[in-house]
């Protein structure tokens, strides 16, 4: 494309630049809080802004109840991951949709968020069973205190003596190498946070941004991404 790229980390509005006539958006929503599922994600390429010039974005909000929802005008959205194990995320209207993974309250775990290479893993339904592996690792093993993997990246693993957290490729927006990896990270261990996008482990814990479910706490924010051509 042109190189122009836009991050929407909050609601807004997005003008369309002079001689700009087609994006790609990627978009995701909330995770949802206490053990909550991860939110949903959706890509889209618009071909024709021929006569529109802004198109209103709304990007969701995590929080201890349900994750809020995302949209990109009419065009796309994604729904926010509920709390509790409720439903997971999931995206609408792209030409990619995936749905993010499911949290659970008896293991005490959040569930991972959808990205571009599918959806969220889940959180495991029991303690001593695995946290599910996907697109982006969520939960908690809490026999082997292993979370799950990532498309990219590990998850944590917690042992009596240290925390101990697997090397991630990208850990957040900051040092992913490309876009599209953007909540492709592994999920937390107990006492540990996710990482881009993965669930939360335990013990009062924090999905991954964007969109990670929380284990015992808030879900965490949505994610809009505009790139011009």
């Amino acid at each position: 494309g042109t190189g122009q790229v836009q991050f929407f980390g909050s609601s807004g509005t997005w003008t369309v630049p002079s001689g700009i006539n087609k994006v790609r958006v990627r978009l995701w929503s909330a995770g949802g809080g206490n053990n909550g599922s991860g939110g949903g994600f959706s890509l889209r390429t618009i071909w024709d802004l021929t006569g529109v010039p802004s198109v209103a974005i709304t990007v969701g909000t995590g929080g201890t109840g349900s994750g809020g929802s995302s949209s990109f005008g009419s065009y796309l959205s994604a729904t926010g991951g509920a709390s509790n194990g409720g439903a997971a995320g999931v995206g609408s209207g792209g030409d990619i949709n995936y749905t993010g993974g499911t949290g659970n309250a008896t293991s005490s775990a959040g569930g991972g968020v959808a990205c571009i290479f599918g959806n969220g893993g889940n959180a495991p339904s029991a303690t001593n069973q695995p946290g599910g592996n996907g697109a982006s690792g969520s939960g908690v093993n809490a026999s082997q205190w292993q979370a799950g993997n990532g498309f990219l990246g590990q998850g944590g693993q917690y042992n009596a003596a240290a925390v101990v957290v697997y090397s991630l490729p990208t850990t957040g927006m900051e040092s992913a190498f490309s876009i599209d990896f953007i909540g492709a990270g592994g999920g937390g261990s107990v006492g540990q946070n996710g990482a881009n996008g993965g669930g939360g482990g335990g013990n009062n814990t924090s999905g991954g941004f964007p969109g990670g479910g929380g284990g015992g706490t808030s879900g965490v924010a949505a994610l809009c991404i505009v790139t011009g051509k």
